[in-house]
């Protein structure tokens, strides 16, 4: 089996409110100390990595596994790390157009505070598959950072509502790790949707970056994705 991984550090998100929350409440813990691939359904959905070819008897330990002591100093408190890789074989459901393997986790967001996450990624080695991948993104699209690793110079991008052009790119260097921070508000006075977007490398703070605006309602829920994704529409037989 041929895996092409990324690590992450996965920390908590929180709000600057506490309701109660119908889905998973905030704060959130998803760090890599203490887990283990057995019990990742203590923390994350693993549908993406048990729904395999159809069926439903995938196993997670095939496309997972958690590193102990891999961050020093540990990043937010965190010195664990999960390692997410992808394979010609991993092919969530009947969508034979994509490859992907993923954690997830739904949230109810904050309708008077801020919803914040932070999330960290690293990779140790060139890209097996030339493609574009997602690896951290909601369902709805609000805002994606991909990888995009089809010429010898890879960069990340942080994509926002759908569009095509980057609001911020970079390029993507091995060995390196890229922390993120994206804060979820309405806008003022009730109105619309107000991303912020933060970044830093190694053990730096987090920076400011990007403030986007959005017309459409904050969703009242999000469902979160941390792995790696490659689709095609054009071919029902792509590999990533």
């Amino acid at each position: 089996m041929h895996v092409s991984a990324i690590l992450f550090g996965l920390v908590a998100l929180s709000s600057t409110t506490m309701p109660t929350f119908a889905s998973e409440p905030l704060p959130w813990d998803g760090r890599a100390d203490g887990l283990s691939v057995e019990k990742l359904e203590t923390k994350y959905i693993t549908k993406v990595l048990t729904q395999r070819s159809g069926g439903s008897k995938g196993s997670p330990a095939d496309y997972v596994t958690i590193k102990k002591d891999v961050r020093s100093p540990a990043y937010n408190g965190d010195t664990g790390v999960i390692d997410i890789g992808v394979d010609d074989k991993a092919i969530w459901s009947s969508e034979t157009y994509s490859r992907r393997s993923e954690l997830m986790q739904n949230f109810s967001t904050s309708s008077t505070g801020t919803t914040f996450f932070r999330a960290s990624i690293l990779k140790n080695d060139t890209f097996l598959y030339p493609y574009t991948w997602k690896v951290i993104f909601p369902k709805s699209q609000l805002f994606e950072i991909h990888v995009d690793a089809r010429s010898d110079f890879p960069s990340i991008l942080f994509k926002t509502n759908g569009t095509k052009q980057p609001e911020w790119s970079t390029s993507f260097k091995l060995d390196t790790w890229y922390n993120f921070g994206i804060g979820m508000k309405s806008g003022a006075g009730g109105k619309g949707t107000e991303l912020e977007f933060y970044t830093s490398i190694g053990d730096e703070d987090l920076v400011l970056n990007a403030t986007t605006k959005f017309a459409s309602a904050l969703p009242s829920s999000i469902e979160m994705h941390w792995g790696m994704l490659t689709q095609s529409k054009q071919s029902k037989t792509a590999t990533g």
